[in-house]
């Protein structure tokens, strides 16, 4: 016998491992797909040290629904993109829906930052293939309408900061949650509305007159933001459906006054759903009566009682309203191409890093 008790060498095991594993592991994520209620596609890109841009792509599964809100994350791939537009794109997300033959009809949504190309890419590519999702931009770079996200943060912006900082703590506080945390749908609207409330509220009582400025333009970036149906170019198109998933929680509905045709209109899951609809009155005529500490546990127990309207809800509740996990996932990247691997495949770049997110 050859080599026997020899540790098989790096190039060895990715010649003829590598791909094997990762068959195995693309085929284990095919019948995790097949079995959950909905996926939400996050995507995002980033350049990285060889000056190549990528677009990672992620899909947030409602595979389980914990006591507190843990989303299943898959990375599905790892593109190295070589241009980008809006082509490029729309290809890579559609190849890698392909292979991972994820159902279009489980898609709730689709995440993607605010750039032209990637809403051109949702509007021609994936919302014809996807009729029951909702395109979200993440709210994380709502850091933006507060000028707390710059390439370079000039002298200017900064002060603007401090002046944030100094007069509105809670605003500061609430943007840096949305860029580290994950936030659940369902308070999305509220907290919007609790900073322009914090921000006009603080500018009332400011007595510097940039401080002043600078909380009332925030206010007026913000409410620009989340005004559905805007024409403006930072926008939240999930506006309304943020706004609807409102119903969802027994605690806020209570006190809500949405019109049920603005809820069926913004929630695309109850379009020609008639079982859907039906089942969502019966909910509000008896929601009254019910008592709820976690929203997510409070569906779990109305799984027999409404079926369809309890899979919509839970799908909804668990769309994810950032690309923190598409975030994190550079990090495993950077990880995988080290200085020694500058010479790494594309291919295999991208099967070290999806296996390495996966933790596999």
């Amino acid at each position: 016998l050859k080599n026997v008790g020899i540790i098989p060498s790096s190039s060895h095991l990715r010649q003829f491992y590598l791909s094997r594993v990762f068959e195995n592991h693309v085929t284990e994520i095919k019948e995790k797909l097949k079995t959950c209620n909905g996926i939400s596609i996050v995507t995002d890109k980033t350049t990285d040290a060889e000056d190549r841009v990528l677009n990672i792509l992620g899909v947030l599964s409602e595979l389980e629904c914990e006591r507190e809100l843990k989303l299943n994350v898959l990375l599905l791939d790892c593109v190295v993109l070589e241009t980008v537009n809006f082509k490029a794109v729309s290809q890579a997300i559609r190849e890698t829906l392909d292979k991972f033959e994820v159902p279009f009809d489980r898609i709730t949504a689709v995440v993607t930052d605010n750039a032209t190309y990637m809403k051109k890419a949702w509007e021609q590519s994936t919302k014809p293939l996807s009729l029951n999702a909702v395109h979200v931009t993440c709210v994380a770079h709502l850091l933006n309408l507060v000028d707390a996200i710059e390439l370079r943060q000039s002298p200017e912006v900064l002060e603007e900061l401090n002046i944030l900082q100094k007069y509105a703590p809670a605003i500061m506080d609430t943007l840096t949650k949305y860029k580290e945390s994950v936030i659940c749908s369902h308070v999305v609207s509220n907290d919007m509305r609790d900073l322009i409330m914090w921000a006009k509220s603080s500018a009332d009582e400011c007595e510097h007159a940039m401080g002043r400025e600078v909380l009332l333009n925030s206010a007026e970036k913000i409410e620009t933001y989340m005004r559905c149906n805007s024409n403006a170019r930072f926008c939240q198109p999930a506006a309304a459906f943020f706004n609807a998933c409102r119903v969802f929680d027994p605690n806020q509905v209570k006190y809500l006054i949405i019109p049920e045709k603005e809820v069926f209109e913004a929630i695309p899951l109850f379009e020609d759903n008639s079982v859907a609809q039906r089942e969502y009155r019966a909910y509000l005529e008896t929601v009254y009566e019910m008592q709820c500490e976690n929203v997510y546990q409070f569906w779990r127990t109305l799984e027999t009682r409404f079926p369809t309207l309890a899979v919509i809800a839970i799908r909804c509740l668990m769309v994810p309203v950032n690309s923190v996990d598409a975030e994190r996932s550079f990090s495993a990247y950077k990880n995988v191409l080290r200085d020694d691997r500058r010479t790494i495949k594309a291919s295999n770049l991208s099967m070290y890093n999806v296996l390495c997110q996966n933790k596999l």
